[in-house]
């Protein structure tokens, strides 16, 4: 016969919790930070964001250390024009950097390579919504790592230089 033990609530409840997740959902914890690793922030109208190692490849293998924050769990941590550019800054100089807009909440992922503008500045040309920017990096040591962090690029602002509205004697006096 079945006892009903605090154990088995507890197990319980996280299986009902994990079953209610969907396979790209994760619980919420803590960011994973290695120190081991190069930090990188995304600059961009003079601020910079930390940006959060996602996964790191190395002779050893292939290492998943943080998910990417999705917009239904996570508040970007940046609003950019769709119009502007940002910088990645390195703590330790990459041998290759390239960056991609990435929509985890699409039915299928969708990945947008980014515009290179400068050695580590990318245009986001006309795209815009809650995406992941990943950064990804190879340095000279052979490790090759992903950052992410959640932005909110928005359409740009474009005044409207059209005619004047009101009656003729109001916009000529």
């Amino acid at each position: 016969m079945f006892q009903i033990t605090l154990g088995s609530i507890i197990l319980l409840s996280l299986v009902y919790l994990l079953s209610n997740t969907t396979s790209h959902r994760v619980i919420a914890v803590a960011p994973i930070q290695d120190p081991s690793l190069p930090s990188v922030k995304l600059a961009y109208s003079n601020h910079t964001y930390e940006m959060l190692p996602f996964v790191v490849v190395t002779e050893d293998g292939v290492k998943k250390l943080n998910f990417p924050h999705l917009p239904d769990e996570y508040k970007p941590v940046v609003n950019i024009s769709s119009n502007s550019s940002f910088s990645v800054e390195f703590t330790k100089k990459p041998r290759e950097v390239n960056a991609f807009l990435v929509d985890y909440d699409a039915d299928t992922t969708e990945i947008t390579p980014l515009t290179r503008l400068g050695k580590s500045e990318f245009g986001l040309g006309n795209l815009y919504g809650l995406r992941t920017v990943e950064v990804r990096a190879i340095f000279d040591d052979g490790k090759y790592v992903t950052y992410t962090c959640l932005a909110n690029i928005q359409k740009p602002n474009i005044p409207s230089y059209g005619l004047p509205r009101g009656t003729p004697s109001e916009i000529f006096g």
